[in-house]
């Protein structure tokens, strides 16, 4: 929500905080009450989904780059069968955990979407 905010003078500023004080505070409620549920989808999940993909992906490429090989002057490629494997259990893994980040995303903002939105179509 802050990165709307407008920054081209002090008194923008702090108009744009104020502005966004309701959404703030939204935010907040939203994410103690995510703590408290039973499937707790909470901010810092939501990193370790990210970290957990990103270090998937650069497990893959590794592999790649460690064990594939040209031959034939760079005409044909030659990666160990058990790499190929590797990487397509790796690519499963990380397409799962893709998945659930984006759903567990969803989840997440799509309540503050929506007041967020709600507030908007009142004040208009």
């Amino acid at each position: 929500m802050m990165q709307k905010a407008i920054r081209e003078s002090q008194s923008t500023k702090v108009k744009s905080l104020l502005d966004s004080i309701p959404d703030l505070k939204d935010e907040m409620i939203h994410n103690e009450e995510l703590s408290r549920a039973t499937i707790q989808i909470t901010p810092t999940r939501l990193m370790f989904l990210k970290d957990f993909s990103t270090v998937v992906g650069l497990i893959m490429n590794s592999l790649y780059l460690c064990f594939a090989k040209r031959m034939f002057h760079y005409r044909a490629l030659d990666i160990p069968t058990w790499v190929i494997d590797s990487i397509e259990i790796l690519g499963f893994i990380q397409g799962s955990s893709s998945f659930v980040l984006i759903f567990f995303f969803a989840i997440n903002k799509k309540n503050l979407i929506t007041k967020a939105k709600w507030r908007e179509f009142l004040c208009q």
